[in-house]
């Protein structure tokens, strides 16, 4: 109903302006409600401004500029009485009738649709009873064809919901109705809003179009539980639920599924936290109280003195005396003081097992000794140890009184006391006074050159004052077989030395059905660097390589037929670390696979064929013999023809030895019998080096793990050493393959006369194979090796 002037067809408020319009009077569920409309500054609803939408109720009056509209309810029916304010007592009345239902909550909207038919009563109109009774009645029948006509347009909605419980709310305009458990709305959009207690509430916008039924499911999302975290101590922790990082807010909470679940908390200087647990869910909130326990110990740490530096894997921790809180793990702890030696200190630290590193007494710095000596090249025992040759520094710890005694052959020893003061340097210079000897020498035949320590010297015969050391002595002439010998003049000591040469004819001997060479005591020499060698003759060709029918037999082992006419001398053992540092003092061969190679008595590795052929020269140097190489280009060359100077032994050269001397045949392995050994006759690959080479003699143990000393195995052949086992050795020839020249002789081959790679003959201590330990294996390389070393030989004329 439209309230206000006559213009407006609705209850018309007397003495106002036809079209004047203060409220709207409408029904919502069947309960009537009032709505101001634009003017409302003169409207009242029981003496109070109505500004809003306000319920009907009996005996409400209402108040419009003037006159008073009384709302009587009877029963089913609704008295509404329109009078003017000065004449509130008279009975004109207006009676309209309509049939109320339940209230519901009002709508905020005021209603859009007309009631031209609904007679309205004013108390001034005149007109009798009957009249309004008509009214009442077409009001009636106005209200069922609404409600009729809003049943034909609404459309039932049924919405259903998981969990079932949910409260439900559609909102929109108009009002759905609710009737039997659906709803009807007219056509428009509605919301829909869905809330249970532990689920999100569900908010979701509807259209509703006419005709037909809407049938609606929605499933409400289940809110996660909370997990309120508490640790002791409280620090900030991180959480993972099943292997996956999870957010902890500020108040130490997390969100998490309902369900099992598996959780780690960490914190930073703490062991980490497991536990398995239940999660309640639907918003639940529950608690977890964590003990942490700590990750780290406490260390104690004291120096002597006190106020070291301490460093903890490389950050500053503070000074001695000190206590740490340092985490589990592998730690390096340095104590720094200056003036004083650092120490270093690797620590395993266990969680709660406390650690005293106390009293640790700091060192002060050494001291440096630097010594020279005149001549150069003195021994420097320290402390009773041997510690290098002069020129030297050595690092002496300081405030302490050392030995240090200086001794070079042919000179007085010195000795004296040494005491530094920390991180003092001291220079002590040592000129040695010679000790003399007195040798008187006899040469024959007469004219022969003598060479004295790679000297010539001006005589050959009588009386030689020589410094009380080892001299190297090389007696010569042509058409005689060189000698050389070492002589050791002693002080207060005169001796008698006696050298004769022979010819090669003298020193052949003829043994029937034997192809040994011919080796007396007079056929050996020893070199300047004190290696002993033996004078070899080779007395009938020598078929080198090995028949395709030979186990292990590798296809550079093709056969080859040679003969060797030039005497030559062939060292009887490899080259040592101890004679090779007197070439070149520095040198270290270094270790492997856990085995040390660098002793004194050890053969020396580790050096390129060229370092091998340089030390030859130097030999030769010594010695006042023709160099038996030239450098070019950083590279050494062969001199051609080859010279009676020192040089690496030929391929041929070795294999004679190796395979035929002494002997009537060729022979296979470097011990007698067959594959594998009996006995320690030799050093090679074997059970002490099993865990790291794949290869080893079966069942074999020679005591070493790497290189032996030399000759620490019996000789074989006869006078020669480690030919088979200890370290393979360099060979003079340039590497290179030989096929069809079974038939060919060949008269003292020396190789090719260029190429990339040398020819490496015999087994060393990392072979252990058929293939390896056989006398005909080949092998070559261009790089040293931790297991190659070499010996020495040259032509006795």
């Amino acid at each position: 109903f439209r309230v206000g002037g006559k213009g407006q067809a609705g209850i018309v408020i007397p003495g106002v302006g036809d079209e004047r319009l203060f409220a709207f009077i409408a029904l919502s569920d069947g309960h009537a409600y009032i709505q101001p409309a634009g003017d409302n500054s003169s409207l009242f609803h029981n003496d109070e401004r109505l500004t809003e939408s306000t319920w009907l109720k009996s005996g409400d009056r209402i108040q419009i500029d003037g006159s008073v509209i009384s709302w009587q309810v009877q029963g089913d029916r609704v008295l509404i009485e329109v009078q003017a304010d000065s004449d509130i007592h008279q009975k004109n009345q207006q009676l309209q009738q309509f049939q109320p239902s339940a209230p519901q909550q009002p709508s905020t909207e005021p209603p859009h649709s007309r009631n031209d038919d609904l007679p309205v009563h004013t108390a001034d109109t005149g007109q009798h009873k009957g009249s309004g009774r008509r009214r009442v009645f077409m009001i009636f029948v106005s209200t069922l064809l609404l409600v009729a006509g809003y049943l034909l347009i609404a459309t039932p909605v049924v919405i259903k919901t998981q969990p079932e419980a949910a409260v439900v709310k559609m909102k929109g305009f108009p009002p759905p109705l609710s009737l039997w458990g659906s709803r009807l709305a007219l056509p428009g959009r509605y919301t829909i809003e869905a809330t249970y207690p532990g689920y999100t509430p569900l908010i979701e916008e509807l259209d509703v179009v006419m005709g037909g039924m809407t049938d609606l499911s929605y499933k409400l999302t289940e809110l996660p539980g909370l997990l309120a975290i508490k640790t002791s101590p409280e620090v900030p922790v991180m959480l993972t639920v099943d292997g996956a990082a999870t957010t902890v807010d500020e108040a130490g909470r997390a969100e998490i599924a309902r369900g099992s679940h598996r959780l780690r908390i960490e914190a930073e200087r703490y062991l980490p936290y497991e536990q398995d647990i239940e999660i309640q869910g639907v918003g639940k909130v529950q608690q977890l109280l964590v003990k942490l326990i700590p990750a780290w110990t406490v260390v104690s740490i004291s120096t002597k003195p006190e106020n070291a530096e301490v460093i903890v894997d490389g950050k500053p921790a503070g000074l001695t005396p000190i206590q740490l809180d340092i985490l589990q793990g592998n730690h390096n702890i340095l104590l720094k003081k200056e003036g004083f030696k650092s120490v270093s200190i690797k620590q395993i630290i266990e969680a709660g097992k406390e650690i005293n590193l106390e009293g640790i007494k700091l060192q002060p710095v050494d001291g440096l000794l630097v010594l020279t000596s005149i001549p150069k090249g003195a021994s420097i025992m320290l402390d009773g140890k041997f510690s290098g040759t002069t020129p030297g520094a050595l690092r002496l710890s300081a405030n302490t009184t050392h030995t240090l005694q200086l001794s070079k052959a042919g000179y007085e020893t010195t000795r004296q006391s040494v005491m530094l003061k920390p991180d003092e340097e001291k220079t002590v210079e040592v000129k040695f006074v010679p000790e003399y000897g007195t040798v008187f020498l006899t040469t024959r035949p007469a004219g022969a050159t003598v060479v004295i320590d790679g000297k010539k010297s001006d005589k050959n015969n009588g009386r030689l004052r020589l410094t009380a050391r080892a001299h190297t002595l090389t007696v010569s002439k042509a058409g005689y077989i060189t000698e050389g010998l070492t002589i050791r003049p002693r002080v207060g000591v005169s001796q008698n030395i006696n050298v004769e040469l022979k010819t090669a004819e003298q020193l052949k001997t003829k043994k029937k059905g034997s192809a040994s060479a011919s080796v007396s005591d007079n056929s050996s020499t020893t070199t300047p660097a004190g290696q002993k060698m033996q004078l070899v003759n080779a007395g009938a060709n020598l078929k080198m390589g090995a028949s395709r029918r030979e186990a292990g037999r590798r296809a550079n082992e093709s056969q080859r037929l040679v003969k060797l006419q030039r005497p030559f001398y062939f060292s009887r053992k490899e080259v040592t670390n101890g004679e090779y540092r007197k070439y070149k003092p520095a040198h270290d061969s270094g270790s492997l696979d856990g085995a040390a190679l660098n002793g004194d008595d050890q053969p020396v590795v580790n050096i390129s064929w060229d370092d091998a052929a340089r030390y030859s020269n130097w030999l030769s140097k010594q010695q006042g013999l023709p160099p038996a190489y030239v450098e070019k280009n950083k590279k050494m060359l062969a001199v051609s023809p080859m010279t009676t100077g020192y040089r690496l032994p030929t391929e041929a050269e070795w294999a004679w030895v190796a395979r035929r001397q002494d002997q009537k045949t060729e022979q296979r392995y470097p011990w007698l019998g067959s594959f594998p050994p009996k006995g320690k006759v030799g050093n090679y690959a074997d059970a002490r080096i099993a865990d790291t080479l794949a290869d080893v003699v079966p069942n074999y143990d020679d005591n070493f793990r790497g290189s032996a000393p030399v000759a620490s195995f019996p000789a074989w052949p006869k006078g020669f050493y480690d030919l088979g086992g200890n370290v393979a050795e360099w060979m003079h020839d340039y590497y290179a393959v030989y096929p069809g020249e079974a038939k060919t002789l060949v008269t003292d081959p020396a190789g090719s006369a260029s190429g990339e790679h040398h020819v490496v003959r015999g087994s060393s201590w990392r072979h252990g194979n058929i293939t390896e330990l056989r006398l005909s294996y080949r092998d070559y390389s261009s790089k040293p090796r931790y297991d190659l070393g070499f010996r020495i030989a040259r032509y006795a004329r």
